[in-house]
């Protein structure tokens, strides 16, 4: 029985020796976990800024496109906006009500409000994802000639930078209607 628990012991104490062992490895083949530039970027200021110009963009019909899909954001963030001012009031007037009352409820409501604006931006994200491969893929086959896409790349940018102000703007509303 000794013989049988001191091997046991022996077979442990080696598996342990070689999974420390895997632990002390250098990282130099591994990624970093550090935050990366696109992580450091702040979103809310690209959302303040202008979108890009499209005016440069050679190809009319991605001019176009692009155009389309700018006022589809602006239309948006119009509506978030007006969403926005009265999801505003709603938690300003819901401060200390409980939690199931008429003007929590009110709030809450508000709040919800404002995911159809936001839901608008993310969709029109997905089709400059669309518009962008597609770019691509008609580059490589030689069917259009090439550039546009960083463009595109810059009109999704802002897009994004929109979806991330609003994503603080509802994250603030429901934090203050939380308290």
């Amino acid at each position: 029985m000794k013989h049988v628990a001191s091997s046991s012991l022996l077979s442990l104490s080696l598996s342990l020796t070689a999974l420390l062992g895997g632990c002390l490895e250098p990282m130099a083949g591994r990624p970093s976990l550090a935050r990366r530039d696109v992580e450091l970027r702040d979103r809310q200021a690209e959302a303040k800024a202008p979108p890009p110009p499209i005016e440069s963009v050679t190809d009319p019909a991605l001019a176009r496109d692009l155009t389309a899909l700018l006022a589809r954001a602006d239309r948006a963030e119009a509506d978030f906006a007006m969403a926005r001012s009265a999801a505003q009031q709603a938690v300003a007037a819901a401060k200390n009500a409980s939690v199931g009352s008429e003007a929590w409820s009110v709030a809450q409501t508000r709040i919800s409000a404002l995911d159809a604006p936001r839901r608008e931006l993310t969709q029109l994200l997905g089709d400059l994802e669309v518009l962008y491969v597609g770019r691509l893929e008609k580059e490589a086959a030689g069917e259009i000639k090439a550039g546009g896409a960083a463009q595109i790349e810059q009109t999704r940018s802002h897009v994004l930078a929109l979806v991330d102000s609003q994503d603080s703007v509802i994250t603030m509303l429901k934090s203050g209607l939380a308290s």
